[in-house]
């Protein structure tokens, strides 16, 4: 039989094995009243990373894949592009951060989630909405800067990174904060791209 001496290395061990759980460690900050200020500057770091940074890592990936693929397609054609998803994916991202702070009482990020769940406005037609509006962002994006590979690829990689982490990570953790009343939902409602009603 094995005595443990000093219960407060175990201890520390344990919270040392939680926090290698992305999911526990995120649910660490659900049910906290965060302030204003701090919302504020969560969603601010948030919105640089997602509309700034990220998409430039993609980027600078699609125009090394430029460089071995070309794609001919008309300049008209790449503006229509372009357009279309920067102002229909800054749509979905606007919409869906509205509903969060508003109905939600929190933000689109991690550490300053939402304190319910929600299941209007643009959730209702999806789960992730962000998501959505993201990669329509970055295909827009892309193709408007480097043109149709680059948008692609940006597009692609967007929505490999986003469901990589909303079923491993984000799912788990909404099930474990929001139970029965998220696995209906999530039942009832389409992942990324939106379901018309």
């Amino acid at each position: 039989m094995i005595k443990i001496k000093n219960n407060s290395k175990l201890q520390k061990h344990n919270f040392a094995c939680k926090a290698k759980n992305p999911v526990d460690f995120l649910l660490k900050f659900s049910g906290k009243n965060n302030s204003k200020r701090y919302k504020i500057i969560s969603l601010i770091l948030g919105a640089i990373f997602f509309i700034a940074v990220l998409p430039y890592i993609f980027m600078v990936i699609g125009f090394f894949l430029k460089s071995y693929l070309t794609v001919d397609l008309n300049k008209a054609a790449e503006i229509v592009i372009s357009i279309t998803g920067i102002t229909t994916g800054l749509y979905f991202l606007i919409w869906a951060t509205v509903t969060q702070w508003k109905i939600g009482d929190g933000t689109p990020a991690p550490n300053a989630p939402t304190q319910h769940l929600i299941i209007i406005g643009p959730y209702k037609y999806c789960r992730n909405p962000i998501e959505f509006g993201a990669i329509l962002y970055y295909l827009g994006l892309g193709t408007g800067i480097g043109g149709i590979i680059v948008g692609i690829t940006t597009c692609v990689l967007g929505f490999t990174v986003g469901t990589a982490y909303h079923k491993f990570i984000e799912e788990k953790e909404l099930e474990a904060r929001f139970g029965e009343e998220y696995v209906k939902y999530k039942e009832n409602t389409p992942f990324v791209f939106p379901k018309i009603k």
